[in-house]
């Protein structure tokens, strides 16, 4: 455990200097997780857009049944 968190430590000392990605983090399996922001902020521009579509697609399935 003690190895781990000097680990962490470190790898955050590293991630400090790039703006682009979380803060490292310890996932339950060992696996250590670092996120890249900037693909968060893709996937939610992304998932809009398919909503809208998704949107648009049922407001014609509902045209074409009346």
């Amino acid at each position: 455990m003690k190895d781990e968190n000097e680990l962490l430590k470190q790898i955050e000392k590293i991630v400090y200097n790039f703006a682009n990605f979380e803060k490292p983090i310890i996932k339950n399996n060992g696996d250590i997780l670092i996120k890249n922001i900037t693909n968060i902020k893709l996937e939610k521009k992304d998932s809009i857009l398919t909503n809208v579509f998704k949107q648009m697609i049922a407001n014609d399935i509902k045209k074409n049944r009346v």
